[in-house]
């Protein structure tokens, strides 16, 4: 079961499990038709745990992948309540329900936002200091998960999401922003931001790590760094683009965003124990996001 499966990430991985021949149920606050043979929709909300177990019981769930959440840490300074209420009572809600199922194996979606501030190399066990409610609640859901662990006997693991681009992403992003202005030739513009560094990592390998996190036995780490690859200030993917799309026409002065600045993310734990390897080159990734917005703008 994928909870959140009708959203950005979940959609991804809701087909990659579809596509390898699982049965997959997409659980979601919303109504809609079901997809495939392989894919059953069902609605629901989070604190519905009634709901929750019929589910689970009815289509014989073994795994979750939990990828529901109010998922953006600006939005997140707004609604702090609602975020709170979204990301961390749905997650308790959603870890009790498959507790007393006894679904032990559940990949909980965390983020790049629990870290904060890093200076240098950012490992699995760098301090936690979040600057945003919703860093707070995907800290809060990383101890949830490790308390149902120790004292429920469960298997979750955690995985912390880097920034994540590509194709059906809604969400305000430097990469999205840059590309639908310069496929519908508009100038970009931007005063400051250029050497903030990010850490992409294309939607199709988030996918590809969710499935690893399913896949493995008895990880000796429950918590994970995913990326994409090497750490790129904002000026050199806006170079990629130019290359992409020659004549695109980008100005980012310099400085750095108001986002969390981090040293480049190790991801040696998720390849030794995940076999988890980032397959999409930025190159790669951008060039076919250009690709699919110009085909589905917006």
């Amino acid at each position: 079961m994928v909870t959140g499966g009708l959203g950005y990430c979940g959609r991804y991985v809701v087909q990659a499990l579809a596509d390898r021949g699982e049965r997959v149920v997409s659980y979601n606050r919303d109504y809609a038709e079901d997809a495939s043979e392989n894919v059953s929709l069902v609605q629901g909300e989070l604190y519905d745990i009634p709901r929750l177990l019929s589910t689970v019981r009815e289509h014989d769930v073994t795994r979750i992948v939990h990828t529901a959440a109010m998922s953006h840490p600006d939005l997140s300074i707004d609604f702090p309540i609602a975020t709170f209420q979204a990301n961390v009572e749905g997650t308790v809600h959603l870890l009790e329900a498959a507790k007393i199922a006894g679904v032990r194996r559940v990949v909980y979606f965390s983020s790049e936002t629990v870290y904060g501030n890093v200076e240098g190399p950012v490992l699995e066990d760098a301090p936690l200091h979040p600057t945003t409610p919703y860093g707070v609640t995907k800290v809060t859901g990383e101890l949830l998960a490790d308390v149902y662990n120790r004292l429920y006997d469960m298997d979750i693991v955690c995985l912390r999401f880097s920034e994540v681009y590509g194709p059906g992403n809604k969400m305000p992003t430097a990469l999205r922003d840059m590309l639908l202005a310069c496929i519908h030739q508009r100038p970009f513009r931007m005063i400051e931001g250029g050497d903030h560094r990010f850490q992409f990592i294309h939607v199709n390998d988030v996918a590809l790590a969710t499935m690893c996190a399913l896949d493995c036995v008895g990880p000796a780490a429950r918590v994970f760094n995913i990326t994409g690859g090497d750490q790129v200030a904002l000026n050199e993917a806006a170079e990629i683009i130019r290359r992409t799309l020659p004549g695109a026409d980008i100005e980012i002065g310099p400085g750095f965003w108001h986002l969390d600045r981090q040293g480049q993310w190790d991801i040696g734990a998720a390849e030794r124990e995940l076999g988890y390897r980032p397959r999409v080159t930025l190159d790669a990734g951008i060039a076919s996001y250009a690709e699919w917005l110009r085909e589905h703008p917006y």
